[in-house]
């Protein structure tokens, strides 16, 4: 059971992670996101060193992608590595499972508390107020805030509910499955690395 439950928490961890990446976690599409053109405006704006494909003169300036999705230009045939900017970025990194030997129980979640804050955030949507300085700095980079325009509205992305509701009815036959393989005497992967997850 032990050998099975860590197994439950390596997998579930894989497929949020999956789930994460695609931008679509457990089949619920995130909002859209900005156009990664303007994304990569918004980041010179204040002094963020942006990939090629997005600088002067480079393929995204060439071939006008604009206000053009990143869904849109990838459907195109643009590879999603040119495209770049994946949904949360590598958040996915943050996720992973910690075994509880007391409870016999598996949790999933983020790794850390910055995490943990930031995914939450993500998840319930939030506004961002756009500074003076802010907006000074943006149009100087060619970015015209409209008038009466105060804030940024980021609207909702949620991960862990959509995944919760995916993986449910995958989670019996797994553990059924394993506790099966390592009944019949299945070789668990050894050398694994030493380090104790936690989530928060």
């Amino acid at each position: 059971m032990r050998k099975a439950m860590k197994s439950l928490g390596w997998m579930m961890q894989k497929e949020i992670k999956a789930g994460i990446k695609s931008g679509a976690p457990g089949g619920k599409r995130y909002a859209d996101f900005m156009p990664p053109a303007m994304r990569a405006q918004f980041e010179a704006a204040f002094g963020a060193k942006v990939k090629r494909v997005y600088q002067s003169g480079g393929k995204a300036e060439r071939e006008k992608w604009g206000t053009t999705s990143r869904a849109d230009l990838i459907a195109s045939g643009i590879k999603e590595s040119t495209v770049g900017y994946t949904p949360l970025g590598k958040m996915y990194r943050a996720v992973g499972y910690q075994y509880d030997a007391k409870s016999s129980s598996v949790k999933v979640g983020w790794l850390s508390n910055s995490a943990k804050r930031l995914g939450e955030k993500i998840e319930q949507g939030y506004t961002k107020e756009i500074t003076e300085p802010m907006r000074k700095r943006l149009f100087a980079h060619g970015f015209q805030i409209a008038k009466g325009k105060t804030a940024f509205q980021i609207k909702p992305r949620h991960t862990f509910e959509p995944m919760r509701i995916a993986l449910k009815p995958k989670i019996v036959p797994y553990l059924e499955d394993k506790i099966g393989e390592y009944a019949l005497g299945k070789k668990v992967a050894s050398g694994s690395s030493p380090r104790r997850y936690k989530v928060r």
